[in-house]
């Protein structure tokens, strides 16, 4: 599945954030939590608009806050200062 947003092709087929994944095999709802960590983590601002088109930001809120998250510290304090986000509700043993 290829998404368009504003003109753009989809952030899935980009290797430079899916490089270890078949991009046709990505399921955009079973695999959520993956697609946004990685737009997140190494995604640059086009990325991110197009992350925001597709998935709310409660689910984008709940990759950032949940435990186990694969986002590095300063990818994880950059987003929960973005979204207002409180101290306590960040991951405890985020990387």
């Amino acid at each position: 599945m290829i998404l368009w947003y504003n003109g753009y092709m989809s952030s899935l087929t980009k290797k430079s954030l899916f490089w270890d994944t078949n991009t046709q095999t990505i399921d955009m709802i079973k695999n959520k939590r993956y697609i946004i960590e990685r737009i997140l983590k190494f995604g640059n601002l086009v990325d991110y608009f197009w992350l925001k088109s597709i998935y709310p930001t409660d689910e984008i809120k709940e990759v950032i806050t949940r435990n186990r998250s694969e986002l590095d510290k300063r990818s994880l304090n950059f987003w929960r200062n973005i979204y207002n986000i409180n101290d306590r509700y960040a991951p405890r043993n985020s990387k």
